[in-house]
């Protein structure tokens, strides 16, 4: 038995080896493919295909059920890679999305990573499904956690469902990537192919349980590209916003001017520029009830910021960050306009760079202010980094400042083809009249791995420290942070795996080193099945040190005290792939010095690849103080794709606190890659006593893209 194993074993790091080394040759032509989505223009003849695809779901290593077969050309401008993805039975191919950068995971689908550095750290992932929507992100570190979708690349793809499956045309224009100034590239590249209606993904490379297409580290190697240049083209976008606004029944016109423009510094470094930047598009924020005595969270969704992103994350977990990009340009919900805005992001050499500067103008009590970020991480060994960040904000009230370091070693061959990762930091902050108690800590260990996937973490934060640029829903505390998961697969009666959390744990003391909070979580059974439905038991204890009354809801106070609360639940979660797809939540215990009970959930019909409905709510039954009270969230959400360059949607939200009913139309147009034309309807309605109109905004705004 002894032998057998070590036999196995030995096959299996054969195989493994032998992924890592997959090749595929770019081969250059003269002249370009006619993009249509047919691979019968004969410059793809020219090119050798891969085929060499096995499964990584629902059995990692099986062959694969149908055969992918890619080809890649290049010219001196772009680089082209056409698709062949074979089905018996193309009628029963899944494809409903149309939407840029919408969901795939219900699709059959094809994506690619290109690791254009050959760093195995970083990279471009590019996907598509068989109406030939596009979506596109950046990639960092060694999963999916460093994937920043809000990224749009200048790209091409176009698809066609033939009788023997569906294919697919890819551009890529050199000027899309950073990349080695050096006559030869070396790139990292892998393909990935998901046949929905069998629940099965195929991998060219890096295939195994710890492994996939965010394993860089596995990835193959595009060879053949000789003799390119990226250029440094100049994108310039010219824009203008106008509309009406009435607000209290006061109509005022609105008009707004400004620019953004792109520029290569080098070849891989670049310079991005906004000039009275304008956000009238952004759809609006989720108002959410808060039921706790800390800070809510929302999320970036303005474009400037939301490019390239990840290189500005100095991370303490649960959100909380150094450098948070929406305390730029917002104050306590107030857009504070932006006169100017510089960043550069890129390369020199081994060194990861990233600089921002943003200067608002003054708005009402905030005064003109000037946000500045540098933040830089230098390449250790295959997959790690050293960093440091310094984030300055100034006006005439004041300076508040935030400078540090971090480490980051991540390992993807740890007992053999096993994840582990470990690093730390260690930050200071500097103000006026700041107190010396100004310092924050972080260190963890992290194990992600198929099987197990644990997790250790310390930070502390002292009283005094304050990071005005970003967002710490707490400060003057220490925390122990842990989980373990065990997920054995067991392939079996349409089940994938089973899932366990042994514990999860979040542990906070205070200054005077008290237990201040606790949050333990426990799962004693859920389950994957092979269609990705999920299934789980939820057990939750908590500990609150309350050391000030707080609001809690309308005028339900929770007084100063310590508790302890306890609830049990469910969570399901079907899969994507269905017309009619949910997420449901329950939850019932003790609640503080009461009792409460959680229901929430979100159902998303697919009528169509052009039409889609989804409608989500939150429901709190809290039983506290002698009274009994609800809470009300609801969303609503209906969306029409005209086709992959148009598209609409209407938002509606709704919660029983603020008693408001916010309805936001968008309708987007792109005549082109890279431009765009926006029709927005933000109404917002007071449901309290009478429904009236509080604020309407009617809004255009047009995007154009030149390139010189």
């Amino acid at each position: 038995m002894r032998y057998l194993y070590l036999t196995l074993l030995l096959i299996y790091s054969i195989n493994l080896f032998g992924q890592n080394n997959k090749i595929i040759i770019a081969t250059k032509v003269n002249g370009s493919p006619e993009l249509d989505g047919y691979l019968t223009d004969s410059l793809w003849l020219l090119a050798e295909p891969v085929n060499d695809f096995l499964q990584q779901e629902p059995i990692a290593g099986n062959p694969a059920s149908f055969k992918t077969e890619v080809r890649i050309i290049y010219n001196e401008y772009a680089l082209y890679i056409g698709v062949m993805c074979y089905d018996p039975e193309p009628q029963k191919i899944i494809a409903r999305e149309l939407k840029k950068d919408g969901n795939l995971r219900g699709d059959d689908n094809f994506m690619l990573v290109l690791d254009t550095f050959n760093d195995k750290k970083s990279a471009y992932w590019f996907g598509t499904n068989p109406l030939g929507m596009r979506d596109d992100a950046l990639l960092s570190g060694y999963d999916f956690r460093g994937f920043n979708e809000d990224w749009d690349g200048i790209w091409d793809v176009r698809t066609a469902v033939t009788d023997s499956g569906w294919s697919i045309e890819f551009e890529f224009p050199f000027s899309t990537f950073k990349f080695h100034n050096q006559v030869e590239q070396v790139w990292g590249i892998n393909f990935a192919r998901q046949i929905r209606r069998l629940n099965e993904q195929v991998l060219w490379s890096s295939v195994g349980l710890n492994l996939g297409l965010f394993k860089l580290a596995y990835a193959g190697k595009l060879l053949g590209i000789k003799n390119i240049q990226r250029g440094n083209p100049i994108y310039f976008k010219p824009f203008l916003s106008a509309g009406i606004q009435q607000h209290n029944g006061q109509k005022k016109s609105l008009i707004k001017p400004g620019i953004d423009i792109k520029y290569g510094l080098t070849q891989n470094l670049s310079l991005d520029l906004t000039f009275n930047t304008d956000f009238a598009q952004v759809e609006s924020d989720r108002a959410r009830i808060n039921l706790s005595r800390f800070p809510l969270f929302f999320p970036e969704k303005r474009d400037f910021f939301l490019e390239n992103a990840s290189i500005f994350d100095y991370t303490f977990g649960f959100r909380n960050n150094v450098f948070y990009s929406r305390r730029i340009g917002l104050s306590r919900g107030t857009e504070i306009p932006i006169n100017f805005g510089a960043r550069i992001v890129g390369r020199i050499h081994d060194l990861e760079v990233g600089f921002l500067n943003v200067q608002t103008a003054s708005k009402g009590s905030e005064p003109t202010t000037n946000y500045g970020v540098i933040r830089t991480k230098y390449d250790l060994l295959e997959q790690s980094y050293v960093g440091l960040i310094l984030t300055n904000k100034m006006s005439k009230n004041g300076f508040n400042r935030v400078y540090g370091g971090d480490f980051n070693f991540t390992f993807t061959d740890f007992l053999d083809n096993q994840t582990i990762t470990f690093g730390g930091g260690a930050v200071r902050s500097e103000e006026t009249n700041g107190g010396k108690k100004n310092i924050a800590y972080k260190a963890f260990i992290s194990f992600p791995n198929d099987l197990i996937n644990a997790f250790l973490s310390y930070r502390e934060a002292q009283k005094d420290f304050n990071p005005a640029m970003g967002f710490f829903f707490r400060t003057g505390f220490k925390s122990i942070t842990s989980h373990l998961r065990v997920s054995p697969r067991i392939n079996y009666m349409g089940i994938k795996k089973l899932n366990f959390t042994i514990f999860e744990s979040d542990i906070y003391w205070n200054t005077n080193n008290e237990l201040s909070t606790s949050n333990l979580y426990f799962s004693p059974f859920g389950i994957t099945t092979n269609a990705d439905d999920n299934f789980r038991i939820d057990l939750h204890r908590n500990f609150d040190l309350v050391e000030n009354d707080f609001n809690l809801f309308d005028t339900i106070v929770v007084k100063s005290g310590k508790y302890n609360f306890n609830s049990t639940g469910f969570s399901i979660n079907t899969s994507r792939s269905r017309k009619i797809f949910v997420e449901l939540d329950f939850n019932e215990g003790t609640f503080y010095s009461g009792k409460r009970r959680n229901i929430s959930s979100e159902l998303t019909y697919m009528f169509s690849s052009n039409l889609s409905l989804s409608t989500d709510f939150d429901l709190n039954r809290i039983d506290i103080q002698g009274a009994k009270f609800y809470t009300k969230e609801f969303g609503m959400r209906i969306r029409y794709d005209f086709s992959t360059m148009t598209y609409s949607s209407v938002f509606a939200q709704w919660n029983n606190e603020l008693k408001e009913l916010n309805i936001n139309y968008r309708f987007l147009w792109q005549p082109k890659i890279g431009s765009n034309f926006y029709f927005v309807i933000n109404h917002l309605l007071s449901t309290e006593n009478k429904i009236r109109t509080k604020d309407i905004v009617i809004l255009t705004k047009f995007v154009w893209l030149i390139i010189v």
